[in-house]
């Protein structure tokens, strides 16, 4: 699957859960790539992704603002603060949108499993990458702040 496939994929994924739930329209920005462990956000949902002959990782990381902003949307109250109600809906987001990407994936005849999210939190929080590749990254824009989708998948 070509890298413009990839983008496709997930700018679609992102959209549709993100305006299902929200009512907001996230704007893709250019995406880049990137090794370095370092979460891009506060709060940050990984989910590990294996696949007949592949392993890999889809990486949901909000900037702080952003998650309150969805939580709010979500509830119609915003938090003061990340909590586990925060972590709880970045990971149901994280996998809703690896789940709508992955359905995506499978039309083009590739079937990918996912784990179940794990929340990791924390400014410049350190993220256990299952890829030993650079990942993909595509930042969005929301509300006025930030969340990128990172992904990765090796041939194992």
């Amino acid at each position: 699957m070509s890298k413009s496939l990839v983008v496709e994929a997930l700018n679609e994924s992102v959209k549709e859960v993100l305006m299902t739930f929200t009512g907001a329209v996230p704007e893709a920005e250019k995406s880049f790539v990137r090794g370095e462990p370092e979460a891009l956000g506060e709060v940050s949902a990984v989910v590990g992704l294996t696949g007949k002959g592949f392993t890999g990782s889809f990486i949901v990381s909000f900037q702080k603002d952003c998650i309150l902003s969805i939580v709010e949307a979500l509830f119609g109250q915003r938090p003061e603060d990340i909590n586990d109600e925060v972590r709880d809906a970045a990971g149901e987001m994280a996998n809703m949108m690896c789940g709508a990407f992955r359905r995506r994936f499978e039309e083009k005849g590739i079937s990918l499993q996912g784990s179940t999210p794990v929340i990791v939190t924390g400014e410049k929080h350190v993220l256990d990458i299952l890829c030993k590749s650079n990942r993909l990254v595509i930042p969005f824009a929301l509300n006025g702040s930030k969340l990128f989708i990172e992904f990765c998948l090796d041939k194992s």
